[in-house]
């Protein structure tokens, strides 16, 4: 796209906000609830395409609508209460007769890239709270998923007709990369949202300082295991996590560190619960481990586990890759600097490590660059709270496999995987800004 249209897309997006940044939250609701509406009439051709175009089993792909749905319908409620704050003047010394309030003000045009593995609900994470806020989108979507996110934008765009909302209050960006940068560099566009790689998202820190820069970027999951716990039970909890969706979740747990004592009883449990789950044709409802998204990747991975075996590694489980296919792998006895135990893997892989005590355990799980998921797993309530405060990570689950997520709820990691919360409520804050109102008494 030439620089004059991508001048134009900013132009545009400029004046659509500040149209859009008048009106009320009401009018914001009410544009929510109508796409609530529409998305409910392409749901199912929806997760159609998300499985066509990403291999996404259907019912995964089915599922990630529904949380789409439920996402907007949450920043719908979170944004009832969202805009002021009331701030008790009355109660400090030297403001008598002073009323005060902290008010939210939209942002501006903002700029939205969004990646494939989630490509309807992690997209609704940043549109319908953008939107919310009283904020234009220019949308860049993940190239693999076009037909998705036009039918996605579409929905929009009938709900903004419905409701009268201003022309191109969210427009698809082009999917080019270094198009993509200019517009994030457009000085009329005043924040910019990414979910993606850890590489890019340090790339985008470097060419955007001083701009308000929110990142999700990638994880390393680790699951520490305790002794005493059901070790059928908890390894039938974690085999999903570990590989559903070809295990392409930047949450998916991938480093798991199991109490020696509980090692002859968790792995083979593991394995056999791994190799239970479904592995074949994404339009099969009864799949669960579908393709990677192209078969490029595929022989990465495939690669890489004869290395991580050419260097030591254990094999517990392993199949035939075939074509963008590959079954779930599981490996014991990696180095802890091969790649698939200190980076993120995106794949159906796990690394399974013996630990001599829960504490060992945190350790290791805490010993990564990464900070978005962790989770623990014990009937020792001590060894819950230790882990409440070794893991550093955006979220700790406990008791809970790390892809655990409620979309009202926040979702974001620290150090390597990000710098901020998604969430409606969360998300609503990201693209405003404060501003302390102060009334003295008339004079």
């Amino acid at each position: 796209m030439a620089g004059r249209a991508l001048d134009g897309l900013a132009e545009d997006s400029l004046r659509a906000f500040l149209a859009w940044k008048e009106v009320s939250r009401a009018a914001r609701r009410q544009l929510l609830q109508a796409w609530a509406e529409q998305l409910a009439l392409v749901k199912d051709e929806l997760a159609r395409l998300v499985t066509q175009e990403t291999g996404k089993p259907i019912t995964l792909a089915q599922g990630e609508v529904a949380r789409a749905d439920a996402t907007l319908r949450a920043t719908h409620e979170a944004l009832g209460t969202f805009g002021e704050e009331a701030v008790p003047y009355d109660l400090m010394a030297g403001a008598d007769g002073c009323r005060a309030s902290l008010r939210r003000f939209p942002l501006g045009p903002v700029l939205a890239i969004t990646p494939f593995n989630f490509p309807v609900n992690l997209a609704m994470h940043k549109l319908a709270p953008a939107v919310g806020a009283g904020c234009s989108v220019l949308w860049k979507p993940c190239p693999q998923a076009p037909r998705t996110s036009r039918l996605l934008w579409e929905s929009f765009e009938a709900a903004r007709l419905q409701v009268q909302a201003p022309l191109r209050l969210v427009q698809l960006a082009p999917p080019d990369p270094s198009e993509a940068e200019l517009l994030a560099q457009d000085p009329r566009v005043a924040a910019v949202s990414f979910t993606g790689s850890e590489r890019v998202g340090r790339h985008l820190e470097r060419l955007l300082a001083g701009k308000r820069l929110l990142l999700e970027l990638g994880g390393n999951a680790a699951v520490v295991v305790d002794e005493g716990v059901d070790a059928l039970r908890v390894a039938q909890h974690l085999a999903p996590a570990a590989v559903a969706g070809a295990g392409q979740s930047c949450s998916k747990a991938q480093r798991f560190y199991i109490h020696r004592n509980l090692w002859d009883a968790f792995a083979p449990a593991f394995v056999a619960a791994v190799k239970a789950l479904p592995v074949g044709d994404p339009m099969d409802p009864a799949t669960v481990v579908g393709p990677l998204i192209d078969e490029a990747t595929a022989v990465r991975v495939d690669e890489g586990l004869d290395r991580a075996v050419a260097g030591g590694a254990t094999v517990l489980l392993r199949g035939k890759r075939q074509g963008a296919l590959l079954p779930p792998a599981i490996l014991t006895n990696v180095p802890e600097e091969d790649p698939f135990v200190c980076e993120e893997v995106f794949s159906p892989l796990s690394v399974l490590v013996p630990v001599d005590s829960f504490e060992e355990g945190l350790e290791r799980a805490a010993a990564t660059r990464f900070g978005l998921r962790a989770s623990a797993y014990s009937r020792d309530l001590r060894h819950l709270r230790l882990a409440e405060a070794r893991l550093r990570a955006g979220g700790v689950l406990l008791n809970l496999p790390p892809t655990f997520r409620l979309d009202a709820a926040p979702f974001g990691g620290v150090a390597a995987s990000g710098n901020a919360f998604e969430g409606p409520r969360w998300a609503l804050e990201a693209f405003s800004e404060g501003r302390l109102i102060v009334e003295g008494p008339a004079l």
